[in-house]
């Protein structure tokens, strides 16, 4: 990453503005002045942009356009449209606007009217509800000139105030109402309160009191005999239903026709207003200005052969030479993966962006956590299932974030699953084995306890010292001597203790080498304490705390198997094919959720602080380029570099 400065004249502030933004690989930063003679640096622009366009009418068509396009449902802009809108001067993109005044108008009218019909519809809903339950125990009332009614909701709970509540309901109305109840579902009990309407008030105060809110019955069906009022309310909401259906016809036919239009507007103009306050970062005299920023080292040349080709010798990109550490300090961080691994990104940088300079530990993410995921579920028919529901959520959602994020993570585990699966015979735990004969090709879980735990250990010595490893190369590329020493001791007390004593158990390392290895191990210790103080002997301790983490890669694979083989031998016991179906199929459901999300969080777990722990120096600040609409939808505005 570099820091820049790009300089070209004053007149011309908006096409150099224009070129950065399109080009969409620098990151823009206040200006700061270079180290030369005071009066030739510019100085600082403060305020909005002196040529741009009035803000406030800018402002005005961006909230527009953002808002149409809202209204009429487009999220995305489709590439060209937004090509073509983004040649236009600013009185072009005005006049654009203005002509979608009236379709604004419109979609804003047909979408409060949807608003209204559809809370009518919850409203009309409601009370069918209640006047539903009320009518089997009220039967018919009669028409009652002069008389009102209240009908509400109560919690179940709330059988006492409703004892209280008829006496107090007879006095206010004086002695000519009716409280009839019923109980609507398990947790409410509906009430319909009759009684003349001079009395409304008095009751209206009393349910207000009793804290009872009352339901909001239409006044056509005031007084009405219920079955009556039913059907009145049958013919309201098939009405507003049918209405509710003509304007979102409407509403879609405006959005096939000026949807895509709207999306682009609201895209560029959002573009144009980020030029306007990216002027306030720049600095100027009478006849230049200069813009700081920074850009990846593998887009320097990009950058110049632009500007080159958009304004000659009228431009200049010059990097500044600065201080390693300064940079380090400042400049952002733009994680650089091939396409596969980028999906791990996030997960990688879930505790903290890597800072500067520093190692990405998302390539060795991308690797373990998946192949952790799959040793832990280690079911190919659970794996199987798993491929399914991610391809079938990618068809049914293509365009959902969240689908987009999650699949790519997880096909790698659902395949590591399989994986695993085949090597421990494990197809819907022993169903593969009592089906189709299926045998381990390596390890049975459910028999092999200990050199699963064997397993998990050494997965732990490995994952711990490659961080540890890590955490030197990194101390290095830092500066950090002290830091890459103490690493070094850590890892050599690490494999010299798993030497000693996996040597000493399998008698295979003679009594000098033994020693040799104590030796190793004493000095390694003695300058911890030496280096790192008490800080060192603590880490220590953790070093070996972390290995023994390791063991739930085997404690929670065998809890799944086992559940596993619970779940058919429950449902070979039913006595009945379609009951052990069921059975089965509900335990085998449990499980398959249970293992993958323990299996997730645990693989996490082990990565965030045992392995990432060792060498990941977070505090790095997220490269965020000035890009464009259309720089984004080319693809060119993507993070690279570091």
């Amino acid at each position: 990453m570099r820091r820049v400065e790009i300089v070209a004249p004053r007149r011309r502030v908006l096409e150099l503005l224009r070129a950065v933004h399109r080009a969409g690989v620098v990151e823009l930063v206040p200006f700061e002045r270079s180290v030369g003679p005071a009066e030739a640096a510019p100085t600082p622009i403060f305020g909005p942009c002196p040529d741009c366009p009035d803000r406030a009418d800018r402002e005005a068509a961006l909230g527009m356009a953002s808002e149409l396009a809202g209204l009429l449902g487009r999220q995305a802009a489709p590439h060209d449209l937004v090509s073509r809108l983004w040649e236009l001067d600013d009185a072009a993109l005005a006049e654009r606007v203005a002509s979608l005044r009236p379709v604004h108008e419109r979609a804003a009218a047909l979408t409060e009217r949807r608003r209204r019909l559809a809370a009518e519809e919850r409203r009309i809903g409601e009370c069918r509800e209640l006047i539903g339950a009320l009518a089997p125990v009220a039967g018919l009332i009669p028409r009652l000139r002069g008389y009102g009614a209240i009908a509400a909701l109560v919690p179940a709970r709330a059988q006492a105030l409703l004892d209280l509540l008829r006496p107090e309901l007879e006095l206010v109305a004086g002695g000519r109402s009716e409280l009839i109840t019923a109980d609507l579902d398990a947790q409410r009990i509906a009430l319909l309160a009759l009684f003349p309407r001079e009395a409304l008030g008095p009751v209206q105060e009393l349910f207000g009191r009793r804290g009872i809110a009352e339901a909001d019955l239409p006044e056509a069906c005031a007084g009405l005999p219920l079955a009556e009022a039913l059907a009145r309310l049958d013919g309201e909401q098939s009405a507003d239903a049918a209405a509710f259906e003509t304007a979102g016809a409407e509403l879609l036919a405006l959005a096939e026709g000026h949807g895509a239009e709207s999306a682009a507007l609201a895209a560029v103009l959002a573009d144009r207003f980020a030029e306007s306050d990216a002027v306030a970062g720049a600095a100027a005299s009478d006849h230049l200005v200069a813009f700081g920023g920074w850009v990846p080292d593998d887009r320097l040349a990009e950058l110049r052969a632009g500007l080159a080709a958009d304004f000659g010798p009228e431009a200049l990109l010059d990097v500044r030479p600065g201080e390693r550490r300064v940079e380090e300090a400042e400049a952002p961080v733009a994680l650089r993966n091939p396409r596969l691994l980028r999906p791990f990104e996030p997960l990688a940088s879930f505790l903290g962006l890597p800072r500067y300079g520093s190692l990405d530990p998302t390539p060795f993410l991308a690797v373990t956590f998946p192949a952790f995921v799959g040793l832990m579920v280690g079911d190919a028919g659970y794996g199987l299932v798993m491929l399914g529901l991610l391809l079938a959520v990618r068809l049914r959602w293509p365009r959902s974030a969240a689908v987009r994020l999650v699949v790519p993570i997880g096909i790698p585990a659902a395949a590591a699953t399989v994986f695993f699966g085949v090597l421990f015979g494990e197809w819907f735990g022993d169903a593969g084995h009592l089906v189709f004969g299926l045998h381990p090709l390596a390890l049975d879980r459910r028999e092999a306890i200990l050199p699963m735990l064997v397993l998990a250990l050494g997965i732990g010595i490995a994952h711990v010292g490659l961080g540890l490893g890590l955490g030197v190369a990194n101390a290095i590329r830092l500066g950090e001597r002290r830091e890459a020493a103490v690493r070094v001791l850590l890892l050599t007390c690490l494999f010299a203790m798993v030497a000693l004593v996996a040597g000493r158990a399998g008698g295979w390392i003679p009594d000098p080498a033994g020693w040799l290895l104590a030796v190793s191990l004493a000095a390694a210790a003695v300058g911890l304490v030496v280096l790192a103080g008490l800080a060192g002997s603590i880490e220590l301790v953790g070093i070996f705390g972390n290995v023994l983490s390791y063991a739930r890669l085997m404690a929670i694979g065998l809890a799944s198997v086992m559940l596993a083989t619970v779940a058919n031998q429950l449902g070979g016991l039913s006595g009945s094919i379609l009951a052990g179906l069921l059975v089965g199929g509900l335990l085998h459901a449990l499980n398959f959720s249970l293992g993958f999300f323990d299996s997730t969080v645990q693989g996490l777990r082990l990565h965030y602080v045992e392995f990432f722990g060792r060498f990941v120096d977070t505090g790095g600040r997220r490269f965020r380029p000035f890009a464009a609409a259309i720089a984004r939808a080319d693809g060119q505005a993507r993070p690279v570099g570091r």
